[in-house]
């Protein structure tokens, strides 16, 4: 990257942080001379995020940092596991640890995973015992597991609300510190320059006017270093459900799915701070950059409409903003936003007449592909950096500790527990996921069979079919494929559509879809993972797909078509890995290709 005359800024986005060390008041596991409070590799091996890594995943971020000579650094929200009293002051130990060392200054802001609501709630983790069985620790005593050990009810594993959930968090941005409101450097929310939090609070009703409760709102705008504003928006948004009883749980609306969309309509007044924020930053010469943990756009490449049609409502789609979002932005004279919660690392860009908006999506740590980001601030650009932590090497003793769980439960870990980087391991257990998470929760259950069943090379099959075959023909119809005028047929259309080699071999469309999902939440990242061999076979079967003309919507092929459609859309969206904003004109462009990942790290992902 080219030199800046503004000091380099770090994004870190969901960390998740678990605090291996945790105290929840119960034996755990012994390691050396201290206990560990473990994560079962189940839940690893069921969830979009891994556990017990994240404890090492942010150390090596931040030493990675710290190491470039980076001092500030912002928190994208999600910073915590879940907000457990325990975990935020353990993440405040790690940010401490690294603020009095280097000197590193954090901004953070808050996400879905951190704080909740008004008064918080309830939060059970289950924890292995040193025989392979688990415990389960709860903030809420009534909690009961009858596969457990014993429960322990424990008041640290609660997930507070504002403004207690900030307090351990004061010091990265949330609340002024001493020198912010004097002096050059500045500071203030959208309700003046006063932290206390009674001074920045505001009201919110129920769907039905009924009830109205009163909440904090975190954002902040703080000035890091002479010339550069940082715009920190809490887009929490907790909406008091019709008839419940304040305080009482399931009393609000979690935010996880609203996001942006519920700001507009309960939270306005941030909106309306901002474009006060962007006008002054622009009569004083101010660099405004913003943030906040939910995008602005969708950062899926347009494949809105096709998921949904494809897939129904799924979690993902409930969650991309609406274009009422990006105008309200572009009207708030807003141009680059950096968004976290979804664990996708892509960029996408919104513009309406002359003017843009540009959300840069970031990888989660805890995630494939594993990443941050660096910012560079040029007078008319912005550098954009972003840098894996794959490198990591696994702890010996996780891979150790997880085997007195498997032995004696048989669980099925997939490859997760065949690597030695942390990079094959979230490589790993994306490709895992697809089998024990999405195909069961999202997919309908007639294609996720066909997934199951069906290779690469009877996808290609059922693409150069011109009639249309029903979803429950399509194995028996892609048994023809063995036919030797067939063969030959289609390998000739693959290689016409750009195929390296003749056909997929012996490529299965798990190993397909595995692939499609690295692709969706890694984007640019991902293609260091897949074989450009392989990508070629990918998208030659997508060509064959693109030149179908079946009629009927609800055939195999139609339905197949959309998959690859999305696929080549993931391929070919804007450059995420590292690149350049032109802040004048909007443009996006590549500031150096993806290098070419060794062949020993294919290999040793089974490519």
């Amino acid at each position: 990257m080219p030199p800046s005359r503004h000091p380099r800024i770090a994004v870190v986005a969901d960390a998740h942080f678990h605090d291996l060390y945790a105290d929840y008041g119960f034996p755990g596991i012994r390691h050396d001379d201290r206990r560990l409070t473990f994560r079962l590799l189940a839940d690893t091996a069921r969830s979009t995020r891994v556990f017990n890594e994240s404890y090492f995943a942010l150390h090596h971020a931040l030493d990675k940092i710290a190491e470039s000579g980076i001092r500030h650094v912002v928190l994208l929200g999600d910073y915590s596991d879940d907000g457990q009293v325990e975990t935020v002051k353990g993440v405040k130990r790690v940010l401490d640890g690294y603020a009095a060392r280097f000197g590193m200054r954090f901004y953070a802001t808050v996400g879905n995973h951190d704080v909740f609501g008004a008064d918080g709630r309830d939060r059970a983790k289950r924890f292995m015992n040193e025989d392979g069985s688990y415990s389960v620790v709860s903030s809420d005593p009534q909690v009961r597991d009858r596969g457990a050990r014993s429960v322990v009810a424990s008041e640290r594993m609660y997930c507070q609300g504002y403004p207690d959930g900030l307090d351990a968090m004061a010091d990265f941005g949330f609340f002024p510190r001493p020198g912010d409101l004097h002096g050059d450097l500045h500071w203030e929310t959208p309700f003046g320059t006063e932290g206390d939090p009674a001074a920045r609070q505001y009201q919110v009703q129920s769907p039905d006017g009924k009830t109205t409760r009163t909440l904090m709102d975190a954002s902040y705008l703080v000035e890091p270093f002479p010339g550069v504003w940082l715009l920190m928006i809490d887009a929490n948004v907790f909406v008091p459900v019709d008839g419940a009883v304040p305080g009482v749980a399931g009393d609000f609306v979690d935010s996880t799915s609203a996001g942006w969309n519920a700001m507009l309509t309960h939270k306005r007044f941030v909106v309306d701070w901002m474009k006060d924020v962007s006008t002054r930053a622009r009569l004083l010469g101010k660099y405004l950059l913003a943030f906040s943990h939910y995008p602005v756009l969708d950062p899926l490449d347009g494949t809105f409409d096709d998921e949904v049609s494809l897939l129904g409502s799924t979690g993902m789609s409930e969650r991309i903003p609406s274009p009422a979002v990006a105008d309200a932005l572009i009207e708030a004279g807003i141009d680059v936003h950096f968004s976290g919660h979804l664990h996708v690392n892509d960029t996408a860009r919104y513009e309406s007449g002359d003017r843009f908006l540009i959300n840069v999506g970031m990888p989660s740590l805890v995630a494939f592909p594993g990443a941050y980001k660096v910012i560079s601030i040029g007078d008319r650009h912005l550098d954009i950096e972003t840098v894996g932590i794959e490198a990591m090497s696994l702890h010996p003793e996780l891979r150790q500790t997880y085997d007195r769980e498997i032995v004696p439960s048989r669980l099925d870990a997939g490859g997760m527990l065949d690597v030695t980087d942390y990079g094959g391991f979230l490589f790993e257990h994306l490709g895992h996921l697809v089998g024990r998470r999405y195909l069961k929760r999202e997919w309908p259950k007639d294609i996720a069979a066909l997934v199951r069943t069906l290779s690469l090379a009877d996808l290609a099959a059922l693409a150069v079919m011109e009639q249309p075959v029903a979803t429950a023909d399509a194995i028996g119809a892609t048994a023809a494929r063995a036919d030797g005028d067939l063969q030959g047929q289609l390998a000739a259309r693959m290689k016409a559509a750009g195929a390296r080699v003749g056909l997929p071999g012996d490529i299965s469309a798990m190993d397909f879809l595995a692939d499609w999902y690295r692709l969706r939440m890694g984007s640019d990242l991902a293609l260091d993972w897949i074989s450009k061999d392989r990508m070629a076979l990918y998208r030659a079967v997508g060509r064959l797909y693109a030149d179908g003309g079946w009629t009927d919507a609800n055939a195999a092929q139609p339905r197949f078509a959309r998959i690859f459609r999305m696929f080549e859309k993931y391929a070919s969206g804007l450059p995420s890995a590292n690149f350049r904003i032109d802040r004048t004109t909007g443009a996006i462009t590549p500031l150096k290709a993806a290098a070419d990942v060794p062949s020993e790290r294919l290999e040793a992902c089974g490519i």
